[in-house]
């Protein structure tokens, strides 16, 4: 078979390629290698260049965009001050929030007092109304009133002038009199409450008489005395008023409500102040989702610029309904039974609700002391805490206030506080000469490196008081402070 393939191929005569040959097949690879040049790489890369050509020239009509916004930049920032003043001007139109006091307080204003009587107001729960596709929150108020027809015509108006935009829902009138009318006005208030972003202390401003003294509009007037008792408390005095000590007893006033207005008889005792509320460390906290609502500051203050106000919204239907305010970030700890501690609270109408305090004592067990039960004053009211009395148990820490309903009963409403203050013996007048001016103090332990000029830059902010902190210790000029001394500093 194979000396058959030898003779085939031996048969097949060849021969040298010519020249014309040769360049027609280096021709025909040239053609090759410049097809599949073109095919898979010229082309490819003349798509590339139109596609960044493109994007070139989008990027240039974007900088000639920005260019142009650019020299525009005057009249935007114009255009933008323009709406800016539009939008605070139409947000002054409503109110912020639903604030019961804040609208008691406008009202208070725009109503004619010397033309109208207005025996109370009656405020609705707020509800949702829907206009122009957005759930806009309103609230009703019932007024009720009587005066003549200039009277109550000075008074619509006044409601249609209001600062913050009022609509008077429904109006009857009756004749009660020959130059008297009487009837019931329905104005819906309106507020942007989650449509618009307001300023976290957007409130209404309301003028005030300035007092260099401190009072209530319920206090009792100049030269009352209550009466005399002959156990622990002495008769029941005016709220945050005048009660006279019983005979024996300790504190002026009665239960509830502080009738005196401290210890040692009818004298003004001022405490220690373990929570002021002027700074916002504290947190709404509710017993179950049931219970709605919110602490925050407010300028409605009986002592500094700022007290808490807590919001609530409760339905009853636990054991247990609270709306509590946790205020552990303070770190109120007292380390001696106090004489009286007091809290201070204003109230914008009766609440059938009970006010009281959370404690842990020294074991961490948590107690809850109710304060009151119901609120039954109007304004300030000065109530006493019941603490533990045995020395046993101290030191106690005060973590929450809480404001409680019933099981079965809902209630809906705003309360005050302010000053939580804790009154102590040495707060009072007593027989031994000279201790009723003994100021406050802390004690203080050494720390390693420490000296008297560093620990008073440390805790006064200055070093002008080592001199003090020499005397009080008996430290001579040059000891060497031990670590772990226990020092005695006046507390400012």
């Amino acid at each position: 078979m194979s000396t058959k393939l030898k003779s085939m191929f031996s048969s097949i005569k060849t021969r040298p390629l010519t020249k014309s040959e040769k360049i027609l097949l280096t021709l025909l690879a040239i053609v090759g290698i410049a097809f599949l040049g073109n095919q898979y790489v010229l082309v490819p890369q003349d798509e590339k260049i139109q596609a960044l050509e493109v994007e070139k020239y989008e990027l240039d009509a974007k900088i000639m965009e920005m260019n142009a916004t650019l020299r525009r930049e005057d009249d935007i920032k114009k255009e933008w001050e323009m709406l800016h003043r539009e939008r605070n001007q139409i947000l002054s139109y409503y109110f912020p929030t639903l604030d019961q006091a804040q609208i008691i307080y406008l009202l208070n204003d725009l109503l004619p007092e010397d033309q109208v009587e207005v025996a109370d107001l009656n405020f609705s729960r707020p509800a949702s109304e829907k206009l122009s596709e957005m759930d806009v929150y309103n609230m009703g108020i019932s007024v009720p009133f009587s005066g003549d027809y200039s009277g109550i015509e000075e008074m619509v108006r006044s409601i249609e002038l209001s600062p913050r935009r009022m609509m008077v829902d429904s109006l009857s009138l009756d004749r009660s009199a020959d130059n008297e009318l009487s009837g019931s006005m329905s104005i819906k208030v309106y507020s942007l409450e989650g449509l618009a972003e307001m300023e976290e202390e957007e409130v209404i401003f309301v003028e005030t008489a300035e007092n260099p003294n401190q009072g209530t509009l319920f206090s009792s007037f100049d030269g009352f005395v209550g009466s005399t008792g002959n156990g622990t408390s002495g008769g029941s005095g005016a709220t945050d008023g005048g009660g006279t000590a019983g005979a024996g007893g300790t504190s002026g006033g009665g239960t509830g409500v502080d009738g005196g207005t401290g210890v040692n008889g009818g004298s003004d005792v001022n405490g220690d102040v373990l929570h002021s509320f002027e700074w916002r460390n504290y947190d709404f906290v509710p017993s179950h989702p049931l219970v709605r609502g919110q602490a925050e500051p407010t300028t409605i203050a009986l002592d500094g610029k700022y007290a808490m106000r807590l919001e609530y919204n409760i339905l009853g239907t636990e054991e247990e309904n609270r709306a509590m305010v946790d205020i552990s970030s303070q770190d109120i700890e007292l380390k001696f039974p106090p004489t009286e501690l007091s809290l201070h609270t204003y109230s914008f109408t009766y609440a059938p609700g009970t006010v009281g305090v959370r404690i842990i004592d020294q074991d961490g067990n948590e107690q809850d002391i109710p304060v009151n039960e119901g609120i039954s004053w109007l304004g300030w009211g000065r109530t006493r805490i019941n603490l533990p009395g045995s020395v046993a148990e101290y030191p106690i820490k005060i973590t929450h206030i809480y404001y409680e309903m019933a099981e079965g009963r809902d209630d809906f409403g705003v309360l005050v506080f302010d000053k939580l203050e804790a009154i102590y013996p040495h707060h009072v007048e007593t027989a031994y000469e000279g201790t009723a001016n003994e100021p406050d103090t802390i004690f203080y332990e050494v720390k390693p490196g420490e000296s008297v000029s560093t620990i008073s830059r440390e805790v006064y902010g200055t070093m002008e008081y080592k001199n003090e902190i020499m005397e009080n210790n008996d430290i001579q000029p040059g000891d060497v402070l031990p670590v772990g001394k226990i020092l005695v500093l006046v507390k400012r």
